[in-house]
């Protein structure tokens, strides 16, 4: 029988892991508000916000599938082995790179006329701007295909340092004055967060199916 003082600290790290985990979500989505909102202004902060939206509503709709994705996972691989587990992941990807393709295409056609109708004209959205939120909310929604592999596997410790890695590059990328538009400063460092993150967590796939 298990002993019950090792499941519970199992458990509770587990639940720690997962808490940084959505600590570094988090980030993502509103850090860039935040810091805009004290380095630029509150109608800076606010485009960022609105900007975000796009990837917002996305993960949302994923998180249901998430819920299941991860027992789903783990009984994959139990059950039925590595290529049932990597088909379900292949799938899961696939179909998020075209979803995203999608959306950005559309958003580069007629995105800034949205983003006017929707929100108002006080602020104006690049076309490039709005394509590169696609895309990222693109490479989060892999990520977080990903992570659930890892969760799937024991990695939970792992999949939250690069969360958290990513997020802390996230924050300091928005912070500093590479790109002096703000607003085009938080797009691009959402999508390149995004994209790092769904790469560690793709090699931190790759390293635990190869290994025996």
């Amino acid at each position: 029988m298990p002993d019950p003082a090792m499941t519970m600290r199992a458990g509770a790290g587990f639940a720690f892991a997962v808490a940084g985990i959505q600590l570094g979500e988090q980030t993502l989505l509103n850090a860039g508000v935040i810091v805009a909102d004290a380095v630029s202004s509150a109608a800076v902060a606010g485009a960022i916000f609105n900007a975000l939206l796009i990837t917002r509503a996305p993960l949302q709709l994923f998180q249901s599938v998430q819920t299941s994705l991860l027992p789903h996972l783990a009984g994959l691989e139990a059950t039925e082995g590595q290529d049932s587990f990597h088909k379900a992941i292949r799938i899961t990807v696939l179909a998020i790179a075209g979803f995203a393709v999608m959306v950005a295409a559309g958003l580069l056609i007629v995105g800034p006329k949205v983003m006017e109708i929707v929100f108002g004209d006080d602020t104006t959205y690049g076309r490039v701007g709005l394509m590169v939120v696609a895309l990222g909310m693109g490479f989060h929604l892999a990520a977080g295909t990903l992570n659930q592999a890892a969760l799937a596997r024991g990695r939970a410790n792992a999949a939250c340092a690069l969360w958290l890695f990513c997020a802390v590059l996230f924050v300091a990328w928005v912070a500093s004055p590479i790109i002096s538009n703000v607003l085009l400063r938080a797009e691009v460092g959402y999508a390149a967060s995004a994209a790092l993150l769904c790469l560690l967590l793709w090699l931190l796939y790759r390293r635990d199916s190869a290994a025996p």
